[in-house]
């Protein structure tokens, strides 16, 4: 039985709980929503069918299927967006399953008044992602996510994160772990680690 997610935000955090939904065989297809042009030609390259636009709008949730979707993840980096965006949706999809991601914990009871079902602080998704050893991505059946460590390599150094492929969820610096959206990182460093999310074959 066909069950449709749309994710509004394609980012790492977001690409994380939509393939936790589907692993878990709770969506069967998905649309991403972003209003970043470069996000939206790597959800492209990445196989991918993505709409441009904001996330409020609602003839950009119409044209995602969101007013039909069973599962909505609103995955964007302003938490005062993600406010109006959860409320746009609830207002045109009445019966989906919204989950919100924020950056407060004051939010909390805000969202879940504005419609949504689920609220997940992103710096717990992150934690919750880590202990993720193999997460199945049923779009690419031929191929097996992981999420793993590694240096930054030489040629990476002095570049942004985000130039190092979406595949790049975060970086470890001094212990610290930093989200590639946040912009405290600035350039890479010989020392970093980065947080990378993997595809590896499967075997028959």
């Amino acid at each position: 039985m066909r069950s449709h997610a749309v994710l509004i935000g394609y980012s790492a955090r977001g690409r994380v709980v939509l393939s936790a939904l589907l692993a878990g065989g709770h969506a069967t297809d998905f649309t991403v929503v972003d209003s970043d042009a470069e996000r939206v030609v790597q959800a492209g390259v990445d196989g991918v069918h993505a709409v441009a636009g904001e996330g409020w709008r609602l003839d950009v949730l119409w044209s995602a299927g969101a007013h039909t979707s069973d599962h909505i993840v609103v995955a964007v980096a302003d938490d005062a967006l993600a406010l109006r965006i959860t409320s746009v949706v609830r207002s045109l999809n009445e019966t989906a399953t919204i989950t919100t991601l924020v950056r407060s914990t004051q939010l909390h009871e805000l969202i879940e008044f504005l419609g949504a079902d689920h609220v997940l602080v992103a710096d717990r998704v992150g934690e919750w992602a880590l202990k993720i050893e193999r997460l199945p991505y049923e779009l690419f059946p031929e191929l097996e996510w992981a999420v793993e460590e590694r240096p930054a390599m030489p040629y990476e150094v002095g570049s942004s994160p985000l130039d190092c492929g979406s595949e790049v969820l975060a970086i470890v610096r001094d212990g610290q772990r930093i989200w590639t959206e946040d912009a405290e990182i600035g350039e890479l460093r010989g020392d970093d680690w980065l947080i990378v999310l993997s595809t590896t074959p499967v075997s028959d």
